[in-house]
């Protein structure tokens, strides 16, 4: 029997460690959720607390009290909206970025990675401007549109990435056959680039679902809220409800937990390909 590699076992426990660490403050909202106010605002409070003490009334108060299943019904409009629209515009960029070697697409380029250095923050203000002009404030659309502009950018060097690592020779073949060159990026790129395009939508859908710079700025009435903005609602001026807050936040955690529960198998399939490539 082969003797096991003891740096197998300091990698493993060096890994749970690292997860358990990324991983604490998900299974500490969750436990404040169902501890009572006065545990929660103890000096103490408990890390392991006894099932007596756990209470899941936070819960159904919070739906009761608040409409966040609308608001989670928003952001997740907002954030399929913003995935369809900023993968198809970074899918065809970063397949022409990755294809064609131009000035133009240089200095296409370029402006992508400008743009992303620029906060969400700075352009906040001509956004509410055009979409007040325009009507698109207090709209899903408008918040797709905003969205879309600050993920496209990182979305499009990501797939360029992948699309680089696709042999061109895969293209000519494609168009040998009777491909055009877009029947080619269709049948032929995108099934390939499938790891990176699930590593990208994971991305959009993270930073769509988390906004609250746009979320706030251009919307205002409750009812057309995303699930961050109504988290806010919970923070009063002199108190905050901790146990509904955390209650809230565990339930729109959910959303993203699912997303990667069905694109892990895409990431994984691209991590096993690379390691065999090599």
């Amino acid at each position: 029997m082969r003797r096991a590699d003891p740096w197998r076992w300091v990698a493993l426990a060096a890994a749970i460690a690292c997860a358990a660490v990324a991983l604490f403050p998900l299974y500490w909202i969750a436990m404040t959720s169902l501890l009572p106010t006065s545990a929660i605002l103890s000096r103490d409070p408990p890390l392991l607390p006894p099932p007596a003490l756990l209470d899941g009334s936070a819960y159904s108060a919070v739906l009761l009290r608040k409409p966040l299943l609308r608001w989670i019904g928003n952001s997740m409009a907002v954030t399929l909206g913003t995935l369809a629209l900023t993968m198809t515009a970074a899918a065809l960029a970063g397949y022409s970025l990755s294809r064609f070697r131009t000035a133009a697409q240089r200095a296409m380029g370029f402006a992508l990675l400008a743009s992303k250095m620029m906060p969400a923050a700075l352009v906040v203000i001509p956004f509410f401007v055009m979409f007040t002009r325009t009507g698109l404030v207090g709209t899903k659309l408008g918040l797709v549109l905003a969205n879309s502009a600050a993920a496209v950018p990182f979305a499009t060097w990501l797939l360029k990435g992948f699309f680089d690592a696709i042999p061109r020779e895969l293209d000519e073949a494609a168009r040998i056959d009777g491909c055009t060159e877009f029947g080619a990026f269709l049948r032929v790129v995108l099934p390939l680039a499938a790891p990176g395009l699930s590593a990208g939508a994971a991305y959009v859908a993270i930073v769509t679902w988390s906004d609250l710079v746009f979320a706030r700025t251009l919307t205002s009435k409750p009812e057309d809220w995303l699930v961050t903005v109504g988290l806010q609602s919970f923070t009063g001026e002199y108190l905050v409800d901790w146990a509904s807050l955390m209650a809230a936040a565990t339930i729109s955690v959910v959303p993203m937990l699912l997303l990667f529960v069905l694109v892990q198998p895409f990431l994984m399939r691209g991590m096993t390909q690379g390691s065999m490539a090599n």
